[in-house]
């Protein structure tokens, strides 16, 4: 989808866009943020006048949080999310993220926040509740892209507590370390999680990366989603990745297992 294409579908579901400088994530002259909007022949306008713009989405009208995780500095994504997870701030992954051209991610969460943003939460990390580049900007050549649910942004799930409260300049009671470390028991998916991000090396990859798709699979998810999902796992939590041949004959093995099962099952 074009650019100008995704800036009216959003503006169709009232999201408010703006045009950025092409190839930049800088806004157009005289436009930002505050200025973005919903418009239909004022979006048209501008991507028709700009085809070559970037998108920016403004968060706040719609309750839109951005968890934005960037590779910086020789650190890598999944690294920092076990940071993350080690202070309590777990990233839910069952919502709309995209992938930036530097290999970043973006999570996306509603909720409601006073801050506009917390730049460098911990290192690599910002949060951002006024606007963020969304795909299918371009960078330098590569896009950012949607991992999951093919741009449905109706399928952004609540903001995690922690997230809300350091937005929200919540008092940090009832939490540990720096940064707002839950004293709840840890539920079963929250393991598997912390397990994915926690990665593995060179051994026991094939048995490892097995087991997550099997639990990926069996949480309903559409093979699509598992599939984009597993992908994004070789390339971030194992080190070093499969090779994509060796990740398809997971995948596919473990689909057809399944499918087995459900055909016994239904006799």
């Amino acid at each position: 989808m074009t650019t100008k294409n995704t800036a009216l579908e959003l503006a169709k579901h009232n999201f408010k866009v703006f045009p950025l400088v092409p190839n930049t994530k800088r806004p157009i002259k005289d436009q930002s943020y505050l200025t973005a909007s919903n418009n239909p022949q004022k979006v048209a306008k501008w991507f028709v006048d700009l085809p070559h713009a970037n998108l920016g989405l403004e968060l706040a009208s719609k309750s839109l949080l951005v968890v934005d995780i960037d590779n910086h500095n020789s650190a890598s994504i999944r690294d920092t999310m076990q940071k993350m997870a080690d202070q309590g701030c777990t990233l839910p992954t069952n919502t709309y993220i995209e992938q930036t051209p530097s290999g970043g991610l973006h999570f996306f969460y509603t909720g409601i926040a006073k801050k506009k943003r917390v730049t460098n939460f911990i290192p690599n990390v910002d949060l951002l509740a006024d606007f963020t580049v969304i795909a299918p900007s371009v960078i330098n050549g590569d896009a950012y892209r949607s991992i999951n649910d093919q741009y449905n942004y109706s399928n952004i799930i609540k903001a995690p507590k922690w997230l809300l409260d350091v937005l929200n300049d919540t008092p940090k009671q009832n939490y540990s370390s720096d940064h707002l470390t839950p004293q709840t028991g840890k539920k079963w998916t929250g393991r598997r999680l912390d397990e994915i991000v926690a990665g593995v090396d060179s051994g026991g990859r094939n048995t490892w990366l097995t087991r997550q798709v099997g639990w990926l699979i069996s949480t309903g998810a559409e093979l699509e989603t598992v599939y984009t999902i597993t992908q994004q796992i070789n390339r971030d939590y194992i080190s070093p990745p499969l090779p994509d041949n060796e990740v398809n004959t997971i995948f596919k093995n473990i689909v057809r297992k399944e499918a087995t099962k459900y055909e016994q099952h239904s006799r």
